[in-house]
Formats: C-alpha cells, structure tokens, sequence
C-alpha cells in the first residue's frame, strides 16, 4: 500500500482542496467519472488549523507510514467526524476499507456521502462497505442512485461489474447485481455485467443464460462473443467455443473483432495451419496493421516456412512496427540460413525491449564463429558495464565461445570470474562443472555438481551429470546409479538420461538391462553417443554383429562424427 501522505492532507485543508493520496488500485477507486474540480470543492466546512487538530493529523500520518492502518483510520475517523469534512472522511473510509476494517469503513462512508452527496466515489465506496458488512439491500439504493447520477452512462452497468467483481463476497456481490437487473432484463449492457459477474463468482451457467440474452437483443456483440468464449473455455469445452467462434465469423465476415478472437484462438490452440487463413484475410482487411502482420510472420516461423515469415517480418519492418522485435527475428532467420553477415545487421539493430540481450549474445556468438574471438569478447564486456543484470549470461556465453575455441583454461577462468559476481548462478556453476569433467578435474566438477544440488535437490540436469560423471570417471557405480535414478524419475522420457542409466547399468556388469534402455534412448532420439554406447554394450556382451549394425546405421545419419568413429575403431579392428 502507498504511504497516504500528511503534507497533502495539510494542503488540502488549508488550501482548500482535495483530499490526500490514496492507493492505486484499490478496490474503492472511482470506476466511473469523478465529479469536477467545482463540485468537489463547494460546500466545504472551513476549519480552524489548532494545535491538536494539527497533532492528530500528525499522529494518523506516522500511523499510515508505520503500516497501522487500522489505528489510522480510527485517527481518521474521529477528525471526520469532528470536522464534517468529507476529505477526512474520505481518507478514513479509503485507510479502513484498505485494513478490511468494515464497521469503521461503513461509517466514514456515511459521514462522506452526507458531506458530498453528489458524489459519485461517495457512493462506490459506500456500496463496497455495505456490501462487506452484508447489507446487500441498502447496496442496491446506492447502485440505483450511482445508474441514476447524471455522470452515468452506457458504460455504467460495465463499471459497477467491475466494482463488485473486487469483493470477497464475490456471492453477495452477484445476489446484488441479480436484482438490479430485475427490471432491466431488456438491456444488454445489464445482462453483460451481470455476466462478467457470474463468471467471476463461480457461476457459469448463469453467466451463460445472462450473456445469451444479451446476443438475442444484441447479435454478434464482438464483447458478448468473446465472454461467451470465455465462459465455454473455463467449463473445458474449447472444441465448443472454437466452432462456436467459426459459426459467428461466417455469419459475420466483415467482422475483423471476431475474425481476431477466432484467429487468437486458433492460435493459442497451436492450429496454426488453420490460423494463418484466417489472419490473411485480416492483413488484407488491414493491411498496415504491424501486429496482424508480425503475428503470421510468427506463424509462419513456427511451422519452418522461413521465407513466409520473412516475407511478413520486411512489411511490418517497412511500416515502421516492432522494430526492435522484428529485427530479431530477421536476424534469426539470416542465422538460420548461414548468412552470418546480415544475422549479425539485423541483430546490431536491436535497440532494446526484451529481445535486446539476446540479439548481442547472438552478435558475439556469430562474431566468434568468424574466427574472431577477442571482438566477440569485447562485446561481451560491453554488455556488462550497461547492466550488472547482464553479467551471467555474458560469462557464460564468453565461457562457451572459448571452450569451443579450445581455451579450455580461459573458460574456466571465465566461468569463475562469473561466479565470484553471481555465485550462485546455477547455470555458470554446472557449466563450469561441465567443463572440469573435461578437462578431468573430477573433484572440481563434482564440487559444483553438489552445490547445486544443495540447493535445489531434484535438479534434473546436475544429478544425470553427476551420476553419469560418476559412473563413466570413477568406480562409485552404485552412487551413480542412485543419482540418476532420481533423475529417470524426474524425467522418465529424456533420451540423455536413459541414455545415462544405460552406461551405469553397463558399468556395472549389468548388460541386459543396459541394452534396454540404451534402445530406449535411441528411440526417443537418435544421437551418435547413445549409438556409440549400445554398440559398445552390444559388442561386450557378445552381440558383435548387432553392435555393427547400429554403428553402421549411426555413422549413416552422423558421418565423420568423431566420438562415434573412435568407438568403432577401438572394439572393431
């Protein structure tokens, strides 16, 4: 809660104005329109600034900041009444209903609506405190009076909705809404708040009945369609609200609002083939709209049709939308194609937002792979002095790019300046782990396993690396197999970590059983080391022309794979 400022309430009373700051976002902000600056400030009791009504707004001031907001309200409360201003008032009901103290809210709301009776806040917070204090019938006289202000408007039904919706009581708050409506049941916009309401409480079907009425006397209302979709998706039935949206596109394919919410869904349902369709037809509606476009370029990036998605990224780059984001993925589609120059353009014209850190990594990574590796470390360095949050990621990027040059001990010291910045960054920690298995520093490596471990217990990847270190560097087979069997647990389906309990079943003589789940592996993916395992398994245990076999086939899909090639040539000579 922000601090509800004294200086301002001071302001306000000797200067006459309004009243002192309140939370944002509290459930008692106006939800309709404020009444004007005039109409605030008239009629205003005017009051003597004494000693002690200076002191109690001094002693509620240093309640509120000390979080006594009870206390404060008291404070609050007592000077309201005193005084009859209805900025005091105000303040001890906002403070009260903030502390959920409901008896003292109840009555600041009065002596505030008494003291400002045009008020359209007066009553909104006078509505919430009935409504707490389960006086639901009152309630309903001030929200008859709220639809009756001359401030109200279409928009009203909507804001009041929104303004029970905040409750706790959410069933009160529903039971309200339910009888002002009673004799509104032929306006639309009531049987749409009431909607919105009943879903918010708990109540689907009725908030079904409420906003099919609304469609009858109000057809293809893009905000009723979209509530009714809401409302068929919180019961489970997406397939429904899907062929529900395709009826009303159809019967109305003018309608981009409905055409959008069909194509969204579609999308969020990862239909994409179906959606692209239906977002043509919106580019061609809108033709300069950047986020139409950008969407089946994203599309289209998802099912690999590259070209597609460039096509769209180069006309929202040409509108002048989502710059930053669309010179990202231009830049991952030039890397894709190997076309490092233009990636790393593309990248250098990322300016910020989220995609910022990634579009210099990739810069420095590509930098790297052109055989510059200092650029690609001066960049890196760059990035750190912009902001200390970037500091992780740019050790381990840096860390990466040297170990791929084969500077092994560079990397480890880059991993470890990392570290004495972050230390307990998991992934600086199990890459430098990664590393100093390596470069054979079991100890080392096992050290920074186990720290992660430390603190997060089931962590997948550390106990297969440290159970498959275990098992392939040192003869603590039974260790390594429980390690790993945590992480099988974890992860029954992961290729990597069958692939590990075959090599510890395999250590420890138990060829059978390594088999099976070698295959396993294999079949989840094919990878040439788990070939080169099953082989090796396969060639130990006698099954010499099956182990042929599956080295044959790998080095069909994985040709010159040197790991691959070196088992071979150790056991088949």
């Amino acid at each position: 809660m922000q601090k509800f400022l004294f200086s301002v309430v001071l302001a306000a009373i000797l200067a006459g104005g309004g009243c002192a700051s309140v939370p944002q976002g509290d459930a008692t902000r106006a939800q309709v329109p404020a009444p004007t600056a005039a109409s605030e400030t008239a009629n205003l009791p005017r009051i003597e600034l004494t000693g002690d009504l200076l002191y109690v707004l001094l002693k509620a001031d240093f309640l509120l900041s000390r979080g006594h907001y009870d206390l404060a309200a008291e404070e609050f409360l007592a000077l309201a009444r005193e005084t009859q201003d209805p900025r005091l008032a105000e303040e001890a009901a906002r403070v009260a209903i903030y502390a959920r103290d409901n008896g003292r809210a109840l009555a600041a709301a009065r002596l505030w609506l008494a003291a400002a009776p045009q008020s359209v806040e007066a009553q909104q917070v006078m509505v919430v405190a009935l409504i707490r204090n389960g006086k639901a019938d009152e309630a309903l006289r001030h929200l008859e009076d709220l639809l009756s202000h001359p401030a109200a408007s279409a928009n009203s039904f909507r804001l009041i909705a929104s303004l029970l919706s905040r409750q706790q009581d959410l069933q009160t708050a529903l039971s309200v809404l339910g009888q002002l409506i009673k004799t509104r049941g032929d306006n639309p916009d009531a049987l749409f708040a009431y909607g919105h309401l009943a879903l918010r409480a708990g109540a689907p079907d009725a908030a079904l009945e409420a906003i099919d009425r609304a469609l009858a006397l109000r057809p293809m209302w893009p905000d009723a369609v979209n509530l009714r979709v809401r409302i068929l998706q919180m019961e489970g039935k997406g397939e429904e609200a899907l062929a529900y949206l395709a009826k009303m596109v159809d019967k109305n394919r003018k309608s981009t609002d409905l055409r959008l919410m069909y194509a969204q869904m579609l999308m969020e349902n990862k239909r994409y083939s179906e959606a692209i369709p239906q977002y043509e037809q919106l580019a061609k509606a809108l033709p300069d709209n950047p986020d139409i476009l950008f969407t089946l370029g994203l599309i289209h990036l998802q099912m690999g049709n590259l070209d597609d998605a460039q096509r769209y990224f180069e006309r929202v780059a040409a509108i002048g939308g989502r710059n930053d984001q669309v010179q990202f993925y231009l830049g991952w589609l030039e890397e894709a194609r190997n076309n490092i120059v233009a990636a790393i353009r593309h990248y250098g014209l990322v300016s910020n937002g989220e995609n910022y850190l990634e579009a210099r990594l990739r810069m420095a990574v590509l930098t790297a792979q052109q055989g510059d590796v200092e650029s690609a470390r001066d960049q890196l360095r760059a990035l750190r002095t912009q902001r200390i949050g970037y500091a992780p990621r740019t050790f381990l990027v840096e860390g990466e790019i040297l170990r791929t040059a084969g500077r092994l001990d560079e990397a480890m010291a880059v991993y470890t300046d990392g570290l004495a910045i972050a230390p307990e960054d998991r992934d600086l920690l199990y890459a430098r782990a990664l590393l100093a298995d390596t470069m054979g520093r079991i100890d080392a490596a096992e050290r920074d396993l186990r720290h992660i471990l430390a603190r997060d217990p089931d962590d997948v990847d550390a106990l297969n690396a440290l159970g498959y270190m275990l098992a392939d560097r040192t003869q603590r087979f039974d260790e390594a197999y429980e390690y790993v069997k945590r992480a099988l647990a974890f992860s029954p389906d992961n290729n990597a970590i069958l692939d590990s309990m075959g090599w510890v079943l395999y250590r420890q003589g138990r060829y059978a059983e390594s088999i099976q789940y070698l295959r396993r592996s294999l079949e989840v993916k094919q990878d040439y080391e788990v070939a080169a395992h099953l082989g090796e398994v396969l060639w130990v245990s006698g099954e010499r022309e099956q182990a042929r076999d599956v080295w044959e086939q790998a080095l069909k899909r994985f040709p010159g794979e040197k790991t691959l090639i070196d088992v071979i040539n150790r056991f088949n000579k």
